[in-house]
């Protein structure tokens, strides 16, 4: 059967904007794919008929190309991965259900982070860590949340609601539909500019899986929406800028407890106020 490919590049605006209508006009055939380190997203819609690929170009725009034999071998996911297991406490996959209060369901498919990359991999570690001794009734936040994995493991950890925030609306729809797959209620995901989000709750932990420049300017925003004793679990870090990072947490009156590095990426876990031993 030979299938014609329209698609085209735009940003997080763009799509969402066009989405319902073009979901309207193909039905099951759109494809919106964002990936990490990316700003512009891709549209797709996989047409039969020439005429209906070139109706799309027309109206909005972008390219059609006439799709080879074995084409949807280019299309098709890799096969998941073996599970990341976090501590004793949780078990990430790309499975269907969760089998276990201790599994977590990132599927494949969701482009903005599984937990396999050393980022998040740290991060996630460091969560496990920070959260062994914490009392009931704590609160997290995870600023550029992406899939909601660090918000939705804080959830397992124990946190009783966590609030997870991303510049892109298409990472938070990825959260949200994250969180019901895995049934889990009290994270609450919403589409913000981190450096123009004003809080008005404290939270007792926080997770920021960011580049360097804005973590430091996040600083600030962390200082005020963090309890005393609260901890900050940073990662996203250059190895050659981490100690531009540590600085800068000295001035906003943080202590450093954690550094952790895997190949260039290096994870920081800092406090308030001083209450772990340094590793």
């Amino acid at each position: 059967m030979t299938i014609f490919l329209w698609q085209r590049r735009a940003g997080a605006e763009w799509c969402h904007a066009h989405e319902q209508l073009l979901q309207e006009m193909a039905p099951g055939q759109l494809a919106i794919i964002h990936r990490p380190g990316q700003r512009r997203h891709l549209a797709q819609i996989f047409c039969r008929r020439k005429r209906e690929a070139f109706a799309f170009q027309s109206r909005f725009g972008g390219t059609v190309e006439k799709l080879p034999p074995g084409w949807a071998k280019q299309f098709l996911l890799p096969p998941p991965g073996k599970p990341l297991r976090v501590g004793a406490r949780l078990r990430i996959s790309a499975a269907v259900q969760p089998d276990s209060p201790n599994d977590l369901i990132i599927p494949a498919a969701g482009a903005f982070g599984t937990g396999e990359h050393a980022t998040t991999a740290m991060s996630l570690r460091l969560l496990e860590e920070a959260t062994r001794g914490l009392s009931l009734g704590w609160k997290a936040l995870d600023a550029g949340t992406g899939t909601g994995i660090l918000a939705l493991a804080a959830r397992r950890f124990g946190a009783d609601s966590v609030v997870g925030l991303d510049d892109d609306p298409r990472a938070v729809a990825h959260a949200r539909a994250n969180a019901r797959q895995n049934k889990i209620r009290g994270a609450t995901f919403l589409t913000r500019d981190l450096l123009r989000w004003k809080s008005r709750q404290r939270f007792d932990l926080i997770t920021a899986n960011l580049f360097s420049e804005l973590l430091i300017s996040a600083l600030p925003i962390f200082c005020h929406c963090l309890t005393k004793n609260g901890c900050l679990i940073l990662s996203g870090i250059l190895r050659t800028q981490a100690d531009e990072v540590i600085d800068s947490l000295g001035k906003f009156g943080f202590h450093l407890e954690i550094k952790r590095r895997r190949g260039k990426w290096v994870a920081l876990l800092a406090t308030r106020k001083s209450k772990l031993k340094r590793r």
